[in-house]
């Protein structure tokens, strides 16, 4: 089931700024009993980007509502998108200041295989800093898809991506922890494309239990230090990665930590 602005319909106009300019947000969740367990997280994500780009805002409860709806047609588990843009705007790059926005929400299937481990390689794409947008969901999402492509082509499911520096920054569409000398690593935020829910969820959590992460950089050539990998989502929550750049890793005991840290707050729909 796809809802343009409130109707069902798969067709926006061709004049959408989504379209022409990437001028809009999203948010991929997870649904789980027919509910969002991770909604107020989302839309808190959704709302803050929305102001940091001028969108319209269409209301906390519009977007509840619609969601539900969606949530009923499509009875149990699955996967739900909302796109906002800032709607129609002709030619030219300076927006309508009475832009009245268009929000998208679409429901689909789970991803098959969620629950299984996976192997990561290193994509060649570099994932570009941009002060303005760091940490947006936004809708110009080019690198991923490029480096997709390379993962896909390499029979990898997950491909990690790096910055301009050669330093890990995140996966394709996941987020990333490590162990390494016993201790454990994530990138810095500073380094992230996208403010992930899952893995601040996860920082918070391991904070609780006193074991908190700490936000680290790691080049690429010295990812061999690595000793256990996951990587985290809020539709797959989190995965063990069983082979990283070629070199088998050890079963996670790092997988089954972070997942009963998560049961311990509530998570309990992971595949």
């Amino acid at each position: 089931m796809i809802l343009v602005d409130g109707q069902a319909c798969d067709l926006v106009p061709a004049s959408d700024r989504g379209l022409n300019y990437a001028d809009g947000l999203f948010e991929t969740m997870r649904l789980h009993a027919g509910a969002v367990p991770l909604l107020q997280r989302h839309l808190a994500r959704l709302r803050a980007g929305a102001e940091r780009l001028g969108l319209p805002w269409p209301g906390d409860q519009v977007l509840r509502m619609e969601i539900e709806r969606l949530a009923a047609a499509g009875g149990g588990d699955g996967v739900l998108k909302i796109v906002l843009t800032r709607g129609d705007g002709g030619r030219g790059y300076v927006p309508d200041p009475q832009a009245t926005g268009r929000r998208i929400l679409s429901s689909h299937p789970l991803p098959a295989a969620l629950g299984h481990p996976l192997e990561v390689g290193v994509c060649r794409t570099r994932l570009g800093r941009s002060p303005a947008l760091d940490g947006l969901k936004h809708l110009g999402r080019l690198e991923q898809v490029l480096a997709a492509r390379e993962a896909t082509a390499a029979g990898w499911g997950e491909g990690l991506m790096l910055d301009a520096h050669g330093f890990v920054a995140e996966g394709t569409r996941h987020h990333v922890f490590w162990r390494r000398a016993g201790r454990l690593e994530t990138p810095p935020a500073s380094m992230l494309a996208v403010d992930g829910v899952m893995r601040t969820l996860l920082l918070e959590a391991l904070a609780a239990a006193g074991e908190a992460g700490c936000e680290a950089p790691l080049r690429y050539d010295a990812l061999h230090e690595i000793e256990e990998m996951v990587v985290c989502n809020a539709v797959a929550g989190v995965r063990g990665v069983k082979r990283l750049d070629g070199r088998p890793l050890p079963e996670s005991a790092l997988l089954a930590r972070m997942r009963a840290l998560l049961a311990a707050h509530g998570v309990t729909w992971l595949a």
